[in-house]
């Protein structure tokens, strides 16, 4: 039996015995687990609960074994953090369309005339919609993140436990508000908690998805702390309804402008842009800053 068939069934002994008894691992386990290299181990331990609501909803477990066993896949606290409280201060968006992003776009839409033109026949979106979306997400690629996708929606789906629902409870300053306001922020972590928890363990299976259908191998995929990737800051549950080939090279590569650009008019026109131009937009991120900030982009630039 070769290394890595060596440890995958290591790996699938080790939870099906915790998951069947919730006890115990077995020695053989704990054994491989203790070795400083074993970077892949000692990653079951932390994401178990990702793992078990994975593999109960069909997931391979290739891929589950593929993303754990990568190095640079980790825990970080920083995916579990909730902000109950972040209604009370906007979002300055207004840099996204001041003199020197109108003409950032401009630029582009000028070097970038023929896709953008082809784009705007096959989906009846505005060129300069499609270019203010790319703005406003990636500076049209100039910024794409650097958080690995595993680590993000692994770590994120941990958010329901305990011990991070009393981090982020904690770090509400109960002197801010009344009794009742302070109870009421102490039901929106639970609620937001569990809600978080349940979306990254479905980006993870649309992840699962997308990799059997495309062979993309997501351990060397960066994008937000959010899990968005790619010049169009797709998820991997949007990357798998609405990316297309826009350069027909039979890939599906959303850090490709030409794919990136094909996408973003294939999202826009699917969630109504014509019929309401703001609910379209509102759909790519449910917040209204960033809805008031591409739409006035765009019409400056049209």
């Amino acid at each position: 039996m070769n290394f890595f068939k060596s440890k995958f069934s290591i790996f699938l002994l080790a939870f099906g015995l915790l998951t069947a008894t919730g006890l115990f691992y077995p020695a053989s386990y704990i054994a491989s687990t203790s070795s400083p290299a074993c970077q892949s181990e000692s990653t079951f331990g932390i994401f178990k609960p990702a793992v078990d609501s994975l593999l109960k909803k069909g997931v391979d477990s290739a891929f589950i074994m593929q993303i754990l066993q990568d190095e640079n896949t980790v825990f970080n606290e920083k995916y579990v953090k909730i902000n109950v409280t972040g209604y009370l201060t906007s979002t300055d968006y207004s840099h996204f369309y001041n003199d020197k992003s109108i003409k950032k776009n401009v630029d582009f839409i000028n070097e970038n005339i023929a896709l953008l033109q082809a784009a705007e026949k096959q989906y009846d979106i505005p060129k300069e919609a499609i270019a203010a979306i790319l703005w406003v997400e990636t500076k049209h690629g100039s910024y794409l993140g650097n958080n690995q996708l595993p680590s993000v929606f692994l770590s994120t789906s941990l958010v329901n436990l305990q011990k991070y629902i009393d981090l982020n409870i904690s770090s509400i300053d109960s002197t801010k508000y009344s009794k009742k306001e302070y109870e009421a922020l102490i039901k929106k972590v639970y609620q937001r908690s569990e809600r978080k928890s349940k979306w990254a363990i479905q980006e993870l299976v649309a992840m699962s998805k997308a990799r059997k259908k495309y062979s993309i191998d997501f351990t060397k995929v960066y994008g937000s702390w959010a899990g968005a990737f790619g010049m169009s800051q797709f998820l991997p549950s949007s990357f798998l309804q609405w990316a297309v080939d826009g350069n027909n090279d039979g890939k599906i590569d959303l850090f490709s402008l030409e794919d990136a650009v094909f996408s973003v008019a294939n999202y826009l026109k699917s969630h109504g842009w014509n019929k309401d131009n703001s609910k379209a937009v509102y759909a790519y991120n449910n917040s209204k800053a960033y809805v008031n900030a591409v739409l006035t982009l765009y019409q400056k630039i049209s």
